[in-house]
């Protein structure tokens, strides 16, 4: 019997979550961050031997193409 109770309240908790997650607003990410093809404002950094960077420094003849990936785990 005390399993049956655990379980049913399990259920519940369960059922609840699915429930307030359907009715979650969606976030259009398209509207988020800087969109394909603007200017990225100037930054600094140090890379892997600590040597500082700027975007400006690690800029080649044509310019610099920027990538961020951003994992879902963050």
């Amino acid at each position: 019997m005390k399993y049956l109770g655990l379980t049913v309240a399990s259920y519940l908790c369960l059922s609840l979550a699915v429930l307030v997650a359907q009715q979650l607003v969606p976030i259009d990410t398209s509207k988020i961050g800087p969109t394909v093809g603007s200017v990225a404002p100037a930054f600094s950094g140090v890379d892997q031997n600590r040597t500082p960077r700027t975007l400006k420094s690690v800029a080649g003849p044509k310019g610099t193409m920027l990538v961020f990936f951003r994992s879902a785990d963050w």
